[in-house]
């Protein structure tokens, strides 16, 4: 009898202490869907960077499709000030995200028209649209530490009018 009383309160205790651990497990993943919502429109889509710093870490990396392409909160808010140079009207749309952990995957697309220099390219009036998908670290405290974004270069290039040109083997 008293092994099964015992038992009895095993069981309650781990039930409500899953309770509390999903509980807080979801309270997290609300941050950090929070976070991700903040910097795609606040920096992205309103061209507003100047709270980068709250959103990421100091040692936040990007990379863009395997390259680092910014180290840190003023690295990144200069790469996002040349996308917003060459698409003044971009826009960026979440279709999907996905939790696990301190881990978010986001697939999303993005418009805009190149009226500015994009990289070494001069501005072509052309409309673009890619899809593509990130994925995201989170710290404890709800901060994106790491970026990893992936798209098809290539085919946004194309849709600005360049095309690839066979090497010259002469």
């Amino acid at each position: 009898m008293k092994s099964a009383i015992l038992l009895s309160l095993l069981l309650l205790t781990g039930l409500f202490g899953c309770q509390s651990v999903q509980k807080e497990d979801k309270a997290y993943d609300e941050i950090q869907e929070a976070a991700l919502k903040l910097y795609v429109d606040s920096c992205w889509n309103q061209h507003s960077v100047t709270g980068i710093g709250n959103l990421m870490t100091d040692d936040f990396t990007r990379e863009l499709n395997g390259i680092t392409v910014a180290k840190g909160p003023l690295e990144l808010e200069a790469y996002i000030k040349n996308y917003i140079r060459a698409f003044p009207d971009l826009k960026i749309t979440i279709e999907d995200i996905l939790q696990n952990n301190r881990q978010l995957i986001c697939n999303w697309s993005f418009e805009g028209t190149n009226t500015g220099e994009f990289a070494e390219y001069l501005p072509t009036g052309k409309k673009t649209k890619v899809a593509g998908v990130s994925f995201f670290q989170f710290t404890e405290d709800g901060k994106i530490s790491r970026e990893e974004t992936y798209y098809n270069e290539l085919y946004l290039l194309q849709q600005l009018g360049y095309t690839l040109q066979p090497p010259n083997l002469e």
